[in-house]
């Protein structure tokens, strides 16, 4: 397995810190009552892009529980994973070690997606899993504009994240939330402060979308549950 390392950029995350890494590595499917079913549509749209031999990016690879199952799911392919933490990536090598060189692991922050050094392959597909609300609407933006240039023809990007919940809609909100946590919704406030102290920037689906759009792709929102949504681009035929 292969890894590039590259300066990181500084974050306020404390994901660097390897309790940190391995505290979410073991409780992650806790965090995110959703996960499960969204990674399947995830899974169902990789393998529908007749990926084969071709590589697939994952921006904010973190340990590497995603890039496992994608790995096991597309059997030919190689995966190039990265993630702005050591510690992170760590984890994802060993996770991924049985895998061998069909992994290339990439130290870089996504804040700076275009000046990350991809390895020479061809990107069937591009997905981000719960990484990019860490970042500024102005960087998702760019990191959405060159994934979409590192794909082939026809090459899907899929977008796995939560998006932002207006205000004026935190009470319809939060008749899923008791749904799925079975307990009350925090109010708006906190729910606000919650996103201060974990450095969540979450943007809306519309947004999202006209991002994509922008780049060129044809998008949609496939999958959509309280604020955690599914969200696939496909770059148009290249004559």
């Amino acid at each position: 397995m292969a890894l590039l390392v590259e300066p990181m950029i500084e974050s306020m995350h404390d994901w660097h810190a390897r309790q940190s890494a391995i505290g979410w590595d073991t409780s992650a499917q806790e965090h995110l009552p959703t996960r499960a079913e969204q990674n399947d549509v995830l899974l169902a749209v990789l393998s529908n892009a007749s990926i084969g031999e071709r590589a697939v990016l994952d921006l904010g690879c973190g340990s590497g529980l995603v890039a496992e199952i994608v790995l096991d799911e597309l059997p030919d392919a190689h995966l190039v994973g990265v993630d702005f933490s050591d510690a992170m990536l760590e984890r994802a090598r060993e996770r991924l070690e049985r895998f061998g060189s069909r992994v290339t692991l990439v130290h870089h922050d996504l804040a700076a997606a275009p000046r990350i050094p991809l390895p020479q392959f061809e990107y069937a597909a591009a997905f981000s899993v719960q990484a990019l609300h860490h970042l500024s609407d102005v960087e998702k933006c760019a990191a959405i504009d060159w994934a979409t240039g590192t794909l082939s023809s026809r090459g899907v990007l899929v977008i796995v994240d939560r998006m932002k919940i207006p205000e004026a809609l935190y009470g319809e909100w939060s008749i899923l939330w008791r749904r799925l946590e079975q307990e009350p919704a925090p109010t708006y406030a906190e729910y606000l402060d919650e996103l201060a102290v974990g450095g969540d920037r979450p943007s809306s689906l519309r947004d999202h979308l006209d991002w994509l759009e922008g780049a060129g792709l044809d998008a949609s929102c496939l999958h959509l549950y309280a604020d955690r949504a599914v969200l696939v681009g496909r770059k148009p035929l290249q004559s």
